[in-house]
């Protein structure tokens, strides 16, 4: 792995400022990261064995696209847009579920295939002549990769396999594709802008003050690791801790000694981040995957889910529900965190940030955000109704902050 020094990071001085206060407050700018940040990345959708058999879906929203992917006939992972070529009705209307051997559209019951082509059209005399070949549901990209599944609704770019390059070889170790969901999904939904919880996120400075329990546990050794691809790394071992808190040595203490996992990693919490907001967690007794992103303006989600390798051991069964409980008491002290933040960059005595050599993590999610969308580097806000035009403006122009 090759690790971005600090002087990179912030070879642009305009990076230890961070972001300006108005990006965090401007309907125009949610509009345009919603369409060219994260409409033209990947998006988490479901793991493998949320979809076991043929027929199995999940769809997945976000701004005004609609996405099903599904497991065909020959067990392959497909994902189209959940649009009908009728009258532009969702094909499936549940979250997720099973079809059988083909989506029957619930408006007028035109019928789909598994691979997206269309099977049936109900009172078909009464159209004009149709080849059924160009009237199937649209494709979608998408990529398989160590069990998970992603989505992309547009652009181009490397593969999640070519993104991933350097974690590969880490990742691999936890044989993520053979697990299944440990508990049920989990979502937060709050009344911010979503880079008000990725600026949190993405950096453990702020582990020993309010994260006391997880300091107690990892945050002696915990360091932030923006990688040369654009991924980060988050690390913390807990190795010949002398840990203070009782459920914390309950935890340690839990762990069977037989592991699936070289010993190297026996004792590490990693935290593996791809912009702009997919999250996998990697822990010695199971895996967290979550994904942060913008539904409006003023409004973001948080949603994950916990996957483990099936193990019926009762000191795992320990392992897993004292770390479930560690990582909720984190969880909520990350939203008090993120709100307050929120709240004060709504006031106008927050005119930026002073980001440090441990707030890398931060750095570099922004300077990639500044790549993709250069407006969001100025100091004040463009005109009402310009912003996009002034984006565009500047990206032909070459007024671009390099990645660190």
């Amino acid at each position: 792995m090759k690790v971005v020094p600090a002087e990179k990071v912030f070879r642009d001085p305009a990076a230890r400022r961070g972001l300006p206060a108005w990006t965090y407050n401007n309907a125009e700018l949610t509009q345009l990261e919603m369409e060219e940040v994260f409409l033209r990345n990947w998006l988490f959708v479901a793991h493998v064995s949320d979809l076991p058999r043929a027929g199995d879906y999940k769809c997945f929203d976000f701004a005004n696209e609609r996405a099903v992917v599904v497991r065909d006939q020959q067990k392959q992972i497909r994902a189209f847009h959940n649009v009908c070529r009728h009258r532009a009705s969702r094909v499936v209307a549940d979250d997720k579920g099973h079809c059988g051997n083909s989506f029957i559209c619930p408006f007028h019951g035109w019928s789909y295939n598994l691979d997206g082509s269309l099977k049936n059209i109900p009172k078909a005399s009464s159209f004009p002549d149709i080849d059924k070949s160009q009237f199937g549901l649209q494709p979608l990209d998408c990529d398989v990769w160590q069990g998970m599944i992603f989505i992309r609704f547009g652009g181009e770019g490397p593969s999640i396999a070519e993104q991933f390059a350097d974690a590969a070889a880490e990742i691999g170790l936890y044989r993520i594709e053979e697990m299944e969901p440990l508990d049920d999904p989990y979502q937060y939904k709050f009344n911010l802008d979503w880079k008000a919880v990725l600026d949190i996120d993405n950096e453990g400075y702020h582990v020993p003050i309010g994260h006391p329990e997880l300091f107690d546990l990892v945050g002696a050794s915990y360091t932030d690791q923006p990688l040369a691809g654009g991924l980060t790394r988050a690390c913390g071992s807990f190795r010949e801790r002398k840990l203070k808190l009782e459920r914390n040595r309950d935890y340690v203490e839990a762990l069977p000694d037989k592991s699936y996992l070289p010993e190297s990693h026996q004792h590490l919490w990693i935290y593996w981040g791809m912009f702009p907001g997919f999250v996998l967690t990697l822990f010695p007794d199971q895996i967290e995957i979550y994904q942060i992103y913008p539904t409006g303006y003023q409004k973001s989600v948080m949603a994950g889910v916990t996957y483990a390798l099936p193990d019926k051991r009762a000191s795992m069964q320990r392992a897993r529900a004292l770390n479930r409980d560690i990582n909720m008491d984190v969880g909520d002290e990350d939203i008090n965190l993120i709100r307050w933040a929120a709240e004060g960059m709504r006031s106008s005595a927050f005119d930026g940030v002073l980001l440090s050599d441990l707030e890398l993590g931060v750095a570099a999610f922004q300077n990639r955000l500044r790549e993709l969308l250069p407006v969001a580097s100025l100091d004040e806000v463009p005109e009402e109704g310009s912003l996009k035009d002034t984006n565009e403006r500047m990206l032909k122009m070459g007024k671009v902050t390099a990645v660190g």
